[in-house]
């Protein structure tokens, strides 16, 4: 089966790249106002600074590309924290670097300690926008302390930093406060709704026979490409409750994998027989149906397809039972006692730091690595008395702030987007266009050019668009590191080579000291969470207690955690090349679809999850009770099993396909046996765990039926 349903992704690395390229910088709806968003505010605050002589702008204007769009309020809980963030930073480094200023020996040691500070706190504070502001505000300020000299002249210095950062904050908050003004849409549903659009299209066409229109195959190919990371963004950072955040991020990926079988359908079907065609015209009212669901939000009708295994197109069977799992993730939401805000804990959001930030020794490492790096840039421009090389420390916590994966990903887009911003449009437009501007509106023109460049960039998926703000931060640095036209070409080298620089220590440090495979860390993180799967179901016996229940809701904030890395490494796998490319790929494949599985499981256990934590255990039939818990042993055990089967090929060791027996069949035989008649409440319970043994006996036949890294 898991031959079959593979999609295609056996390019070499140098026939992928460019088609990547071209499908990532396609146009697709909403994208052009992002951009024309995020040039104004950054247009605005050069603006800003240019006319009161701020010095050290460059961080306001990136504001622009840093700051949260998924809706107003998030917006300014952004724009607050940086702000936040300037505002601790001027006061916290300018006091202790006057404190250890006075030797060589004491300021180098209060270097590492405030750069091992500043990473630590990229790493493990809850919130994004906090983080990244003192990461700026960090970098910035060390880099005017980093000698000692006049204090008041650093102290003035600092203060204008903190002004830059404000300016730039209240601008980009502003735009898009105008623009939400006049514009009530909703990125995340509208993103939703556009993709199964498509889908509901091309459905159409096929049943009713008809050539698909092209620009349905153009868009669904480019979906496929672009995937949902940018969806994924607007759920994290939304202010949605726990429970519809869980749900949002379930349809997401759902849609993403319906898209990936879609594109493949129109890719390798040319038509369908009479028998498909009359089941991709019901499918395409139940897309229909979903669509009005994400715009009304009302509760669907219950629909469950009848799968055909002898059908010619399994991938179309693979595009069903993706709807299917969309109505039941959609559904369940509905059957949710309020009790069970206990569980998903919404209070989580109020913490400061992130669950394991004192106990993940991957958090250390992170910050020793960073540290690392930032004081090798360090060391190098005070040893060589070559302060314009600053701009290096900035470009190691801003690369630091890109989750995106690992390896080539990461060194390919770094190094583009510093050669992009830097050299080609930084020291480019000081040699050939600013000798020929002498008035701020000719250099606003050659800023919002360069500006919609990186952010056109920045738009695409997270496999790409962090090439978007390397360019925009190599061109801010040279260009806007003052109030004035910079026409000096040491000063835009300096920085150049500064950009170059840091990205260069960061390669060489997490890439080379410490090498990990993007497909080595997607396939353990996702063995990760298969065991967290397999505990939080061994723990949620009838009746737990409420330590229990406290650690059910840290296992679920684990697992929610794990889908999201999961994801920001299949989206680096791609940029792996070498000879083991195609079984990488293939590999990536299998897991991306396995997880749409387990995010569906993890979403629709939720009701039975309430029930038997929180119901009354004395109001349960012996039966339910009998059947449920041999439900959690035989779940927790398939689990287990398919975990164990994976790291067993990652660690080299021979595969040997495991014998198994179903876990829905041998429900249906316990069910069977059971005399004791159900409460209505209980058989609606039971159904829904029908449905979750079904999509463990699939995930299970999948993973156990060759080796994860077959390409065949």
């Amino acid at each position: 089966m898991a031959a079959s349903t593979q999609l295609p992704h056996l390019q070499k690395f140098t026939a992928w790249f460019p088609q990547f390229l071209r499908q990532e910088l396609a146009p697709y709806p909403g994208r052009g106002a992002v951009v024309a968003r995020m040039v104004i505010a950054a247009t605005l605050t050069m603006i800003i600074i240019v006319i009161f002589r701020i010095p050290g702008g460059a961080v306001g204007a990136l504001c622009a590309f840093i700051l949260s769009r998924e809706n107003l309020t998030s917006t300014a809980k952004s724009a607050l924290s940086i702000s936040l963030a300037f505002g601790i930073g001027g006061l916290f480094i300018p006091i202790g670097a006057r404190m250890f200023a006075s030797t060589p020996f004491t300021h180098f040691l209060w270097e590492a300690a405030s750069l091992f500070l500043i990473f630590f706190l990229l790493r493990t504070l809850q919130n994004f926008a906090l983080a990244t502001g003192l990461g700026l505000v960090g970098t910035n300020i060390l880099a005017i302390w980093y000698l000692p000299g006049p204090a008041e002249r650093n102290v003035e210095l600092t203060l204008w930093q903190v002004l830059g950062a404000l300016v730039g904050a209240v601008v980009t908050f502003a735009v898009e406060a105008v623009f939400h003004f006049f514009s009530k849409s909703d990125e995340l549903r509208d993103g939703l709704s556009d993709r199964l659009s498509n889908i509901e299209t091309m459905l159409r066409s096929y049943a009713a026979n008809e050539p698909l229109p092209a620009a349905t195959s153009r868009v669904l190919t480019q979906y496929a490409v672009v995937g949902v990371g940018s969806l994924r963004r607007y759920v994290t950072r939304s202010n949605y409750d726990a429970l519809e955040r869980t749900q949002m991020s379930t349809l997401v990926s759902l849609t993403g994998r319906s898209v990936d079988f879609a594109a493949a359908v129109v890719s390798s079907v040319p038509e369908f027989d009479a028998a498909l065609r009359e089941r991709a015209a019901q499918l395409a009212r139940r897309v229909a149906e979903i669509r009005e669901t994400l715009t009304t939000k009302r509760v669907p009708q219950a629909w469950e397809p009848t799968f055909d295994p002898t059908a010619t197109t399994p991938l179309f069977n693979e595009l069903e039972s993706m709807i299917a799992l969309m109505f039941a993730v959609l559904r369940s939401s509905s059957s949710i006692d309020p009790r069970m805000e206990i569980l998903e804990g919404p209070q989580v959001s109020n913490r400061i730091f992130i669950e394991d930030a004192f106990t993940n020794p991957e958090h250390l490492r992170f910050t020793l690595s960073g540290t690392l790096a930032a004081m090798l840039c360090y060391i190098l421009y005070v040893g060589m008395d070559w302060p314009g090389l600053a701009t290096s420390v900035t470009t190691c916590v801003l690369t630091a702030l890109s989750n995106i994966g690992a390896s080539r990903q990461k060194q390919v887009l770094r190094v583009a987007g510093a050669i992009i911003g830097g050299f080609i449009f930084g020291l480019g437009s000081q040699v050939f266009i600013l000798p020929y501007i002498d008035s701020i509106t000719g250099f606003a023109v050659l800023f919002a050019v360069v500006s919609a460049v990186a952010a056109y960039v920045s738009t695409s998926s997270s496999r790409l668009s962090y090439a978007g703000l390397q360019i925009a931060l190599a061109f801010y640095l040279i260009n806007l590191s003052g109030f004035r036209i910079q026409l000096s070409l040491a000063v835009g080298r300096d920085r150049a080579v500064g950009v170059l620089l840091g990205v260069s220590m960061m390669w060489l440090v997490f890439e080379r000291f410490y090498p990990r495979p993007a497909v080595d860390q997607m396939v353990r993180v996702f063995l990760r969470s298969l065991r967290l799967m397999a505990a939080l179901i061994s723990e949620s016996s009838i009746g737990a207690d409420a330590e229990t229940i406290v650690l059910i809701r840290k296992q679920r904030d684990q697992v929610y955690r794990c889908f999201g890395e999961v994801n920001a490494q299949a989206d680096a796998v791609p940029f792996e090349t070498g000879p083991e490319r195609a079984g990488h790929m293939a590999a990536r494949d299998r897991i991306r679809r396995w997880q749409s599985w387990l995010r569906s499981f993890y979403i629709m256990e939720i009701p039975l999850l309430q029930f038997r934590l929180l119901g009354d255990p004395s109001r349960m039939s012996e039966a339910f009770r009998h059947i449920e818990a041999q439900f959690i042993e035989d779940c927790s055990r398939s689990f287990r099993r398919i975990a164990d089967i994976l790291e067993n090929q990652l660690d080299n060791k021979d595969f040997r396909p495991p014998t198994h027996d179903s876990l829905l069949k041998q429900l249906t035989v316990e069910m069977s046996q059971e005399q004791t008649p159900l409460s209505p409440q209980e058989e609606g319970l039971l159904r829904i765990t029908r449905l979750l043994s079904s999509l463990v006996d699939k995930l299970e036949e999948e993973a156990t039926s060759g080796p994860i890294f077959s390409s065949e």
